[in-house]
């Protein structure tokens, strides 16, 4: 298949573009700026409807990436996140209308949930599943609001499913930092691009409709551990993975920040048959495997 896929330079485009290659895809990279992954680079900006609807041109489906994030808040104004987020949206659909894809993943975020984030009371925590209100608290999360309900009337109108990716944290960091953020809305960029991967996969088969899916860690907690998670979060993990309060200590972590959220990722795993390879459990083992790795502070994250 020919895979166009937006904002390529960046974290997503460098883990997925290579995974496409490999299986025998037709790559067309397109970015402001040259990545490094092997693949037909086009540099534009989507902004440039002209610019997208070239590149667009002959592919079966796209993975729309390019997007200015929550990162960008502080030194990006409102303006410049609906001109790239919103208007660059509209360009890539205008553009996969016009030749006729065959479907379209969206790259959204949890921050779509915004305000639906805070617990009502102190010993409480939120479930953000994927009917939840979306509440965006920022002009990020808003733009992938717009984006989504984008791809809800495009499908709706002409017929192109597309199917919207809420990501967790992904953006590189240190060993130690990384694992613990899998408890606070994290994920690993193999899983991401797992998702991806299968998205496209279910999209290729003729998956009909819009669908909009949590891509986090997946992890065990439920309603029950809320009292811990909030005031003993190290009590709470202990309990699902036995040793690890003890593990975690011997290593430089005397508390972690209060857990006040759960992002379930059944849908993902029922809707595209796809389960996180990089969880906590996973994280566990491994730095049991790194004796000299310490957290730098306490705790670790956020």
């Amino acid at each position: 298949m020919k895979i166009l896929v937006t904002g390529a330079a960046g974290t997503l485009g460098g883990a997925l573009i290579p995974r496409l290659v490999e299986r025998g895809d037709d790559v067309v990279a397109v970015d402001v700026r040259r990545g490094t992954a092997d693949a037909e680079w086009i540099i534009g900006d989507i902004r440039d409807a002209a610019v997208v609807l070239d590149a667009v041109a002959g592919s079966d489906l796209i993975v729309h990436g390019a997007a200015f994030h929550g990162i960008h808040l502080s030194e990006r104004s409102r303006r410049e996140f609906f001109e790239l987020n919103v208007l660059g949206t509209f360009n890539v659909w205008e553009a996969a209308v016009e030749h006729g894809v065959r479907g379209v993943v969206f790259s959204s975020t949890m921050g779509v949930y915004g305000d639906s984030r805070r617990p009502s009371a102190d010993d409480e925590v939120v479930i953000l599943d994927e009917e939840v209100l979306l509440l965006p608290g920022d002009v990020y999360g808003w733009t992938k609001v717009v984006g989504e309900e984008l791809c809800r009337f495009q499908t709706r109108t002409s017929g192109i499913p597309s199917i919207a990716l809420r990501y967790g944290m992904f953006v590189p960091e240190p060993f130690f930092r990384y694992g613990i953020r899998l408890l606070y809305g994290g994920v690993h960029e193999v899983d991401v691009t797992d998702a991806v991967v299968a998205a496209l996969n279910t999209l290729a088969a003729g998956r009909k409709g819009f669908e909009a899916l949590n891509v986090e860690s997946r992890l065990p907690f439920a309603a029950d551990d809320a009292a811990d998670l909030r005031r003993d979060p190290m009590a709470a993990i202990d309990r699902h993975w036995p040793g690890s309060a003890d593990l975690l200590r011997s290593r430089g972590v005397d508390v972690l920040q209060p857990i006040t959220e759960i992002f379930p990722v059944t849908r993902l795993e029922r809707t595209l048959g796809v389960r996180g390879r990089h969880d906590f459990t996973n994280w566990l083992r491994e730095l049991e495997q790194r004796p000299d790795e310490r957290a730098r502070t306490s705790p670790p994250w956020p």
